[in-house]
């Protein structure tokens, strides 16, 4: 017998088995939902202080300066308190002029020969209005060329890549082979173009200049028939530039195991300008010079580039003022350093048995001399 049919009943049947779904696959979803409320990321910070936001203009992408920018920005990063704002420049000339004149912009990675060259020919007001926060590394100048380019001279009448115009490493290029007597058909392509078109037979040579290793240049595959050009120091680029070498842990792809080849460096800083005391600028330099200071051992941690390695924020810049917060600070650590001396030199007296009573004040400092220059001694070379 045929049982009627009930539409009513079969409908509320289908909704009952249709919520039954719904409620199974709710439940399922809350752990997952909890989860995700736990793990959402916090919100992205915006600097609150005033004045927090310093932007620090570096080099093209792919450069050495661009690469130590971005570390600044990592370890000087300071809550709400400090936030460095990393720009990617077009090289040491514009930079400067991006200092003067472009808002935005309140330190600056240089090139010190291009620091001087602007200066004599007043692309700078004068040189107090520039002043140096640290001198950091050298900076050195890499001629990549292909493989039947066997030394400088071999490039008179080629093609060679210099970087684009403006760029400190188009001005040091065009000086070094001035004074190699080498006279080349110069192009002033973008770094990573006029790596593609050496690669590809296109042009004979292309000259950077960067603190080694240079991040582009680490980019090169093994095979390629590239090599590094030697630069013959000789006496008339002494005047000028400081001796250095390229080494094969620096460019493994480009040298293999080879043995290091003799280049020529120059300087590089970084600047800003000179400001009132009271002014917004300078309340946020000092906030970034006071905060390099303060954490600059972070600087020697793996994955920071190398080149860290070699600043010193004593060292000075002959011929430029130092900005003075920075000149503050330096003072605060040599005397910090002094204060460490002082207490090793008295714990020395004591126990080499000197007789501190009645020992008058040009004693004892003579006594410090000839215990600086016994601790210079033990030094390693």
């Amino acid at each position: 017998m045929k049982r009627p049919s009930m539409p009513g009943l079969t409908s509320r049947c289908r909704r009952a088995g249709l919520l039954r779904t719904r409620l199974a696959a709710a439940a399922m979803l809350l752990p997952l939902l909890a989860h995700a409320q736990t793990a959402a990321p916090a919100p992205s910070r915006i600097a609150q202080a005033p004045n927090a936001t310093v932007g620090l203009i570096g080099g093209p992408a792919g450069s050495t300066d661009a690469r130590i920018a971005a570390d600044m920005a990592i370890v000087l990063d300071d809550a709400d308190r400090l936030r460095i704002l990393p720009i990617q420049g077009e090289g040491s000339v514009q930079n400067i002029a991006d200092l003067a004149y472009l808002k935005g912009v309140d330190v600056a990675i240089v090139q010190t020969d291009a620091l001087a060259q602007t200066m004599q020919r007043a692309i700078i007001a004068r040189e107090g209005s520039v002043q140096y926060i640290a001198k950091l590394f050298q900076e050195e100048i890499h001629i990549l060329a292909r493989k039947n380019i066997a030394g400088p001279n071999d490039l008179n009448g080629q093609k060679v890549e210099i970087g684009p115009v403006g760029s400190g490493g188009d001005m040091t290029a065009r000086t070094l082979l001035d004074e190699l007597h080498v006279k080349a058909a110069l192009h002033n392509d973008p770094a990573s173009i006029a790596l593609e078109r050496l690669r590809q037979g296109d042009s004979a040579a292309m000259i950077l200049v960067g603190g080694a290793p240079i991040p582009l240049l680490q980019t090169v595959p093994p095979g390629t028939g590239l090599h590094f050009l030697p630069i013959p120091l000789n006496a008339q680029l002494v005047e000028n530039y400081l001796p250095s070498k390229l080494g094969p842990q620096q460019y493994p792809s480009l040298m293999g195991t080879g043995e290091p080849v003799d280049t020529v460096a120059v300087g590089a800083a970084l600047i800003t300008l000179s400001a009132p005391p009271d002014s917004l600028r300078a309340k946020r330099v000092n906030r970034f010079v006071d905060t390099l200071f303060e954490r600059f051992a972070q600087f020697r941690q793996p994955g920071l580039h190398p080149k860290w390695s070699e600043v010193s924020l004593s060292a000075q810049l002959p011929g430029w003022t130092r900005y003075p917060e920075a000149q503050l600070q330096v003072k605060y650590v040599d005397q910090a350093r002094e204060n460490k001396l002082r207490a090793s030199f008295d714990t020395y007296l004591q126990q080499s048995g000197q007789p501190e009573a009645g020992m008058d004040a040009d004693r004892r400092q003579a006594l410090f001399q000839d215990f600086l220059r016994w601790r210079d001694k033990q030094k390693p070379p």
